[in-house]
């Protein structure tokens, strides 16, 4: 009982010291307390219903419900019987805050804060892994197995975010899993008993235990070190490159794809400390932006980069670099711009003025001749200098009225605009340019639209998206709160559908004078904005961001998208959030006046059975949670049978000599015995079982035969000098499996479905009194 509690004790442990992991995702530390009440309430109910004759397979259910409990009162007490017992009511409360902290996730970059919704969902999560490890470590005495979820949680800082996990968490993370495996050793050892010496004192349990801790700490201590201390030796295996592994960059080949410049963006943003990036000293009066990134394909959801080719032909090396796009005069002013990074700070794309003319920089580096991004295939020390002589086009409002036809020679991607975008956004945009005579004053109306009027409200962290909404209608027709990403790719898609050539860039704003030539750029400068294309011109930055103290504050507009009159507003997307109250009292009296601004209740008129259908899609989305936990559910209820298979596997592995090959093999036969609700007294010689067992089945004579054989070979192996009578292990097991197949056969439908999900033969066994049983096979 003892080494029960304390490998329950121990693993509770490694779960909770792994929970540093994710304190770089979450502000606040309110989850942590529910964290610890979840994992300690899994261990106290595991060790107290140990101590009762509870089926230990249908343990990690009881855990469940207690954690169930536990998160009921702490989120939904209200709703529940006598402020813990869960009820349909709290459990529907406990599932929409559920869905709320998704939604939270989903819609802010880490760190996000610790509301109710996500500290339900790391709770979860955590009680959840609790479970698993308390099941391996205890039940199925397999302590390896928990760096399964403890791996689980040390996945999660690597995928969301881009700085990975510290490595002082992930060395309490280990610790914990060191320690678990420790004390499993220990108490695997101890049942053994103490070995016998003319010197044994009292002392001996002492000093044997503090010897398998002395030993644990030094195994545990050899493999930790070194893999906190190889990163720092080898710049490849930083968190950033581990990063972009899992985000799907393909390094060391021709091709370099990376999907998450947004994701670093919404992290320097969010980011408490605002922390320096990069420096640099420019002869440029006002500097332009810098940057480095280029989103150019969009699905309806998300903007992507197409991949870039790293070649001979791209390498940069002095020479000037390719052609701007659309540039027609290439002898206007040059810009010298010296970047040095911050000394913590490592790029694979590099903050870049455009359109680049010219990057002096050591290393393999590459230019995209089509974006003219610069990037690397190879990871880079921190703190990198480099100089760019750039150019600094300059167009004026007049000479870009007469840009009349922008599509013509770019590549139609930069056109595409995906199927199944809400036409709303279409019709807004056609109704804010309707007075526009050319592209360049239908992309200056668009940008005035965003940042006139007090339409939108900066943000950084904008509502969370509803469930089942569309990202782009929410934010130009309902919430109005979003950050530079939203105002970016929102105005680049709806240049696209006013046949702007147009694509989302990323990089850095100016950021602040450090006086004369001198400039300073930190996290909080990040931004994103639009591109558009003009012939003669190339790509042109707009910014639709509000650049003030309540937006980004260091963003800029070029002379050439200085706004023009504001238009008049339009009122085919339905009224503004701020319109007044009369239009809100004639919108609610006429509800179906306008089609474009309510295209569901149209779509109801038309069709009533497709609004139906629509209902229940929706319904049926609003209980999503419910499928992870049915397959939780699931898998707690196959555990039993997960386990005993796997320990079976073990038994079979472990076992490399003839002795311990028999000995497997009439384990296995006991094992059988039990689950089929056979019992099994331990005082019994393996014949003397033998026969019991075949004439209380009534086994037929080939099962009794196979039964009989792995009698013989277990006493053999027992007894025998030299156990050259052991069958070899083939024959062994196709004596167990024809045995068991006996037993199986032997028993009724609910027995048998019993003897599988809920195997007997993971508790411990208990003896049964012997039967007279019939005669040895001959």
């Amino acid at each position: 009982m003892i080494a029960k509690v304390s490998l329950t004790v121990a693993a509770a442990l490694a779960v909770l010291l792994a929970l540093p992991l994710l304190a770089p995702l979450v502000t606040g530390d309110g989850w942590w307390h529910t964290c610890v009440l979840v994992v300690g309430l899994v261990a106290v109910g595991g060790a107290a219903l140990r101590s009762t004759r509870l089926t230990l397979a249908v343990l990690p259910l009881a855990q469940a419900l207690i954690a169930l409990s536990a998160l009921t009162a702490v989120f939904t007490a209200d709703l529940a019987l006598a402020g813990f017992v869960p009820t349909p009511a709290s459990l529907e409360a406990l599932l929409a805050v559920f869905a709320e902290g998704r939604a939270e996730i989903d819609a802010n970059p880490p760190p996000v804060s610790s509301g109710p919704g996500v500290s339900l969902l790391i709770a979860v999560c955590v009680g959840l892994a609790a479970v698993i490890a308390d099941f391996c470590a205890v039940t199925a005495r397999a302590p390896a197995l928990v760096g399964l979820p403890l791996a689980g949680l040390l996945v999660v800082p690597l995928v969301v975010d881009d700085a990975g996990a510290g490595w002082g968490a992930f060395a309490l993370a280990a610790a914990g899993y060191a320690l678990l495996l420790a004390v499993d050793a220990w108490t695997r050892s101890s049942a053994w008993g103490v070995y016998a010496h003319a010197d044994h004192d009292t002392a001996a349990p002492v000093l044997g235990g503090l010897r398998h801790a002395f030993t644990g700490a030094g195994v545990a201590a050899a493999a930790i070190v070194p893999a906190l201390l190889l990163p720092t030796a080898l710049p490849g295996l930083t968190s950033s490159a581990l990063y972009g592994l899992a985000d799907g960059a393909r390094l060391g080949g021709a091709t370099v794809t990376t999907t998450h410049p947004l994701v670093s963006l919404r992290r320097d943003l969010a980011s408490t400390g605002d922390g320096p990036v990069l420096s640099y000293q420019t002869t440029a009066e006002q500097p332009d932006y810098l940057r480095m990134y280029v989103l150019d394909e969009f699905d309806g959801v998300n903007w992507t980069m197409s991949p870039v080719e790293a070649s001979g032909d791209t390498r940069v090396g002095g020479d000037p670099l390719p052609v701007p796009a659309g540039l027609a005069d290439q002898d206007g002013e040059r810009i010298t711009t010296r970047v040095s990074l911050a000394p913590g700070a490592s790029v694979d794309f590099l903050p870049l003025p455009y359109p680049p003319a010219r990057v002096d920089i050591g290393g393999d580096w590459f230019a995209d001749p089509e974006s003219l991004m610069v990037f690397t295939t190879t990871p880079q020390a921190p703190g990198l200098d480099y100089e760019v002589e750039s150019l600094r086009p300059l167009p004026d409002a007049a000479s870009l009225q007469g840009r009349t036809a922008p599509a013509a020679g770019v590549d139609g991607r930069y056109l595409a605009v995906p199927d199944g975008i809400d036409p709303r956004v279409a019709e807004l945009a056609e109704s804010i340019t309707a007075d526009a005579t050319s592209p360049h004053e239908r992309a200056v109306a668009l940008q005035g639209w965003f940042t006139g009027g007090n339409r939108f409200e900066y943000d950084l962290r904008p509502p969370p998206l509803p469930s089942g909404s569309d990202p782009l209608p929410y934010f130009l027709f309902q919430s109005r709160i979003g950050y530079c990403e939203q105002f970016a790719a929102a105005m680049t898609l709806m240049a696209r559908q006013l046949d702007i050539p147009a694509r989302v860039a990323i990089g850095y704003t100016s950021g602040s004078s450090a006086g004369g030539e001198r400039w300073e750029v930190s996290e909080s400068d990040a931004h994103a904005w639009p591109e558009l294309y003009f012939p003669g011109e190339g790509w042109l930055r707009f910014e639709p961001t509000p650049a003030s103290a309540g937006g980004q504050g260091t963003a800029t507009v070029p002379p050439y998208a200085q706004a023009a009159p504001e238009p008049e507003e339009a009122p085919t997307a339905g009224p503004e959030p701020e319109d007044t109250e009369e239009a809100e009292a004639d919108d609610e009296s006429a509800p179906a006046q306008d089609a474009s601004a309510a295209p569901e209740a149209a779509d109801a008129e038309d069709d009533a059975g497709n609004d139906a259908s629509g209902s229940s899609w929706g319904a049926l989305a609003a209980w999503w949670p419910v499928l992870p936990a049915a397959a939780g559910i699931a898998l707690l209820a196959a555990a039993p049978a997960l386990a005993r298979i796997l320990v079976r596997r073990v038994v079979r592995m472990r076992a490399a000599t003839p002795r311990a090959l028999a000995a497997a093999a009439w384990r296995e036969v006991r094992d059988d015995a039990r689950d089929a609700g056979v019992g099994w007294n331990p005082a019994e010689s393996p014949r003397a079982a033998a026969a019991r067992i075949a004439a209380e089945r009534s086994l037929p004579a080939g099962a009794r035969e196979a039964l009989w054989r792995a009698a013989m070979a277990q006493e053999s192996a027992c007894y025998a000098p030299d156990p050259t009578g052991v069958p070899p292990g083939p024959d062994l097991d196709r004596d167990v499996r024809v045995v068991r197949a006996a037993l199986r056969a032997s028993l009724g439908r609910a027995a048998l479905l019993r003897a599988v999900l809920l195997p007997r033969s993971l508790l411990p066994p208990r003896a049964a009194a012997p039967r007279p049983a019939g005669p040895e096979p001959a």
